[in-house]
């Protein structure tokens, strides 16, 4: 199976909310393939020369893939952008930014490739049967494509203020995801880390550089220097720590809940996940309805049981509940809030034909291509649920 032989493959669109009529906030739709949300967004503020913090998005797009979701700007420009990779069209007003709250859900369409007739065929049934599934709602690589060469999560340290180790990570540390220009920044960073001035005289004109710009003149504040990290790259930082910690419990959760149950072990970026082949239906009735709390130190009315799983999951990075906070800066904190336990497609279709693309006939046939069309709520994963219904498939 082939998933985004075609970046054409992979289409996201999302749906929100937001009403377009009067207000400060001029509306978008951003269109992009090719590109992160981040990184486009970073081509607009350079482009219209806007301060970082008047632009706002409800969620990150993957890059691999054909994508539209809704942009703010506050006293942004009534006009289009069209640039390679991406387009930005107007659509008029609003009365507040975009945020995740404004987002109702992403409609997609996926293209499977390569399939041999048989398989097509039990994908299809296994993806649009009446039976409910039984997939955990986990946070996939895309959450976790700030982590870099060690496997160590920026907010770690960070919540530890250890705030040396934190900027290390965040500034310097090697990402198979880096572009080439990103890589050379970094490497200067850690040739010459501590030697601040050697560091400034290297880079080029970036964040980076005006964070070692100001640790030319204070060489060990590295914890005011944690705070002059891009807003945005903080946000992603924190979200990717919370995700791993939220998969931890649900792993954990899961593996309590079913003792005997039959387990599909998988491993992503973010490490280890379980998916069980077979739940009773009155059972997955039951974790359709449950909702895991966002781990966070500012929670304290903790179901019993999460708390003492979040307390085993903690024990790796040797933070204590209570401390799963930040003290500086100000504005850094785990987004409250819980999370559906099971991941639930609505409005699933698939569609089986001749995959164009491989005309060979090595399947034992014609290679086959299975449209799919579903929608899933924010935050949840179309590659998770493919990822699992493929698992479920080969069973």
């Amino acid at each position: 199976m082939k998933v985004k032989r075609l970046r054409e493959d992979f289409v996201v669109h999302e749906i929100s909310n937001l009403t377009i009529g009067r207000g400060p906030h001029a509306v978008y739709c951003l269109e992009k393939t090719g590109l992160g949300t981040p990184e486009a967004v970073t081509e607009v503020i350079n482009i219209w020369n806007l301060p970082r913090q008047d632009v706002h998005y409800g969620g990150l797009k993957d890059r691999h893939a054909v994508t539209s979701q809704t942009v703010t700007i506050f006293n942004g420009p009534h006009s289009s952008l069209q640039q390679p990779g991406f387009s930005l069209e107007y659509l008029g007003q609003a009365s507040h930014c975009m945020t995740a709250n404004n987002i109702v859900a992403n409609e997609f369409s996926v293209t499977l490739r390569s399939l041999a007739d048989e398989e097509a065929s039990r994908f299809a049934n296994i993806a649009t049967s009446s039976s409910p599934l039984c997939i955990p709602n986990y946070f996939d690589d895309q959450r976790f494509g700030s982590l870099g060469e060690s496997g160590q999560f920026v907010a770690q340290p960070w919540c530890l203020a250890q705030y040396e180790r934190a900027l290390f990570l965040a500034i310097a540390e090697p990402n198979e995801h880096d572009r080439p220009d990103d890589r050379g920044q970094k490497e200067i960073l850690r040739d010459h880390w501590g030697d601040w001035q050697a560091c400034k005289d290297r880079l080029d004109r970036s964040h980076r550089r005006s964070i070692v710009t100001y640790l030319v003149d204070h060489p060990t504040g590295f914890k005011k220097a944690v705070g002059l990290i891009r807003q945005d790259m903080r946000g992603i930082y924190v979200a990717a720590f919370q995700a791993k910690l939220w998969n931890e419990v649900v792993v954990r959760y899961l593996n309590a809940l079913l003792p005997n149950a039959e387990f599909i072990v998988a491993y992503g970026a973010g490490g280890k996940l379980v998916f069980p082949r077979q739940v009773p239906v009155d059972c997955i009735e039951e974790l359709s309805q449950m909702r895991i709390p966002l781990p966070s130190g500012r929670k304290t009315n903790w179901p019993p049981e999460i708390a003492r799983l979040l307390d085993e999951a903690l024990v790796e990075f040797e933070i204590p509940r209570h401390k799963l906070r930040f003290s500086y800066p100000r504005d850094v904190f785990f987004a409250r809030g819980e999370r559906d336990l099971l991941l639930l497609p609505r409005n699933f279709s698939a569609s089986q034909s001749v995959d164009e693309l491989s005309p060979d006939q090595s399947l034992g046939g014609p290679a086959q291509k299975l449209e799919l069309k579903f929608s899933l709520l924010p935050g949840q994963y179309a590659t998770m649920l493919l990822k699992a219904v493929e698992m479920l498939a080969a069973v």
